[in-house]
């Protein structure tokens, strides 16, 4: 896959232009290198986010005192971001899939 390729028209067909080595090319070579990123640094925000939620319900369980209604909601959102992690996980296996399957490259 090339780089960064300028085409001119030339005497047999076209000649591709390539940079030469040690100039920067921004690491995009095509619209899926762009996407792969994106995605990778959108399932990377969600994993963290989620692991904050699970910490913040963990605090609120222990800070709770006993009060029933305190746990409860602790345990709720407890559970809903374990749920969201695990979805978030899976979003992220079966875009990998994908991209194997197209024959793009791995994702993470």
């Amino acid at each position: 896959m090339k780089l960064l390729a300028l085409t001119v028209p030339g005497n047999n067909g076209n000649v591709t232009i390539t940079p030469p080595n040690g100039v920067p090319d921004a690491g995009i070579s095509t619209g899926t290198t762009l996407i792969s990123i994106a995605s990778s640094i959108l399932i990377l925000l969600a994993v963290v986010l989620a692991m904050a939620f699970i910490i913040y319900a963990g605090i609120q369980w222990t800070m709770s005192g006993g009060d029933k209604q305190k746990i409860q909601a602790a345990r709720q959102r407890l559970i809903f971001s374990i749920i969201g992690l695990i979805v978030v996980v899976l979003a992220g296996t079966i875009v990998n899939f994908v991209y194997q399957l197209l024959g793009v490259g791995k994702l993470f």
